[in-house]
């Protein structure tokens, strides 16, 4: 049995020394809220000769049913408490042939795994909120990463205020992460940073991290530099800045510093309106990341002794219309230029959850590699003026341009393409049906027989309440 957190100790300690009429009203007050989810995944693969994988052709899957329970206090001068329970649990048998496993939906040994997630103390007085424990926060680089079953959450403190009309104002720090299953995607062995290891590159720029411990809190400078590295940090620390002052817009700024590691400044613009009868929003980002403090991630990527710095960028846009008769499109542009010889050449980190903010396809995150033109198209129609079901279709196409400089298998330069189709049913207000299926060509290509393709449906149901 893992031993209670620091965070949640603290929460029992303040919930008991507040007076018994004190802990009636507030519990009388509180609110339960959960979901149960089921989640099913199957994925062939196509390997070329050239990745020495045995068999070259080869299916996992994974059927896994959990999901969450939180419960809030009441407040009680300005005081609540809350805590969140996660589980995920293995349904289908594990197959001895260790390819043949999906682990993504579960913990470090394929198997199942309960976890308290979130466990906090909060404070509100007017406009101003503070929480400070295990936490549930999303910004653009430390995020829930939900794409399985589970979510990432992180132990810190964030305030929010909104003193100023039109000014949101969120400052936080976090200095550690419970990373989710997802990190299964890529295994890298004993949490040590390799640089000369793709599965550490990727793990990087994909949003995994290689130091993870699925289901545990890691401390964030072993998520950047490897559980081996004697190196610590102070975490992260970010602050954002959201104006609403203007009908229809919206303007972020983000700024995420990372101890001696990395500063990350983020300017997200957004406009929606409607033209006649058609819905329309438009936004554009740019994204700058540079070494900070002491720069050990840059250490860590040394060549002759020689530190590497952190320097990337990345810019995109996206259009999206929607008519009245329920057709939507939706068009998306990313890029993320080379930058030779700095760490992963140029390729937007991103350990601590979050993806590309415009451009993110069911089997490929390409967006963030270096050295990389990133397109969309996308068509849904909400079916149910024909049908009388509440069913939403959506079909996208994407394409990533990949240059030789990408920071993954640099040194190579391919195109992957990649289909992906989804339906969702809201068979009533709680209840959610949804099928996923995605098609990726070339998800890496190598040269001569080394490339890969592989073809994944998912179907996942949703209870909430």
């Amino acid at each position: 049995m893992k031993k209670i957190s620091l965070v949640l100790a603290t929460l029992l300690t303040a919930s008991v020394s507040l007076s018994a009429d004190t802990i009636k009203e507030a519990f009388e007050n509180g609110k339960a809220s959960g979901e149960l989810k089921a989640f099913y995944i199957n994925r062939s693969y196509d390997w070329g000769s050239g990745f020495g994988k045995n068999p070259s052709q080869y299916t996992r899957d994974g059927l896994s049913v959990g999901g969450h329970l939180g419960y809030k206090t009441g407040k009680y001068y300005g005081f609540d408490a809350g805590a969140t329970f996660y589980t995920t649990n293995k349904v289908d048998k594990k197959s001895e042939n260790a390819y043949e496993n999906d682990n993504t939906l579960f913990g470090q040994d394929g198997g199942g795994y309960s976890v308290l997630g979130e466990a906090y103390i909060g404070y509100t007085a007017g406009k101003t909120s503070v929480k400070f424990g295990q936490l549930s926060i999303n910004t653009p680089f430390a995020a829930p990463n939900n794409f399985r079953m589970l979510p990432n959450t992180f132990e810190g403190l964030v305030i929010k205020n909104n003193d100023i009309k039109s000014l949101g104002f969120e400052l936080g720090h976090i200095n550690k992460i419970q990373t989710n299953g997802f990190a299964n995607s890529v295994p890298v062995a004993n949490g040590v940073l390799n640089p000369n290891s793709s599965l550490t590159r990727l793990s990087l720029i994909y949003g995994f991290g290689p130091g993870y411990k699925v289901g545990e809190f890691a401390k964030i400078s072993d998520v950047y530099l490897g559980t081996t590295s004697t190196k610590s940090t102070m975490g992260m620390t970010y602050a954002n800045i959201n104006y609403t002052g203007v009908k229809g817009l919206t303007i972020s700024i983000w700024d995420q510093y990372i101890h001696d590691i990395m500063n990350i400044v983020m300017a997200k613009v957004t406009y929606k309106t409607k033209l006649g009868s058609v819905k329309t929003f438009a936004s554009a980002f740019y994204t700058k990341q540079n070494s900070a403090g002491d720069n050990l991630l840059g250490k860590s990527f040394a060549v002759g002794g020689v530190d590497k710095d952190v320097d990337s960028t990345q810019y995109g846009a996206m259009f999206k219309a929607g008519l009245s008769n329920g057709l939507g499109i939706d068009l998306r542009y990313v890029n993320t230029p080379a930058n030779e010889g700095k760490v992963l050449d140029g390729a937007i980190i991103n350990a601590l959850g979050g993806a590309n903010p415009f451009i993110i396809s069911q089997g490929a995150l390409h967006a963030n590699l270096g050295d990389t033109a990133s397109y969309m198209i996308g068509v849904d129609y909400q079916l149910k003026q024909l049908t009388g079901l509440d069913l939403l279709a959506m079909v996208k196409y994407f394409q990533y341009d990949i240059g030789k400089y990408n920071g993954y298998q640099s040194g190579y330069s391919w195109q992957t393409k990649e289909v992906d189709l989804d339906f969702i049913y809201k068979v009533t207000k709680n209840f959610k049906l949804r099928a996923r299926a995605n098609f990726p060509k070339s998800w890496v290509d190598t040269g001569a027989s080394k490339t890969m393709n592989f073809t994944e449906y998912r179907l996942i149901a949703y209870y909430s309440f």
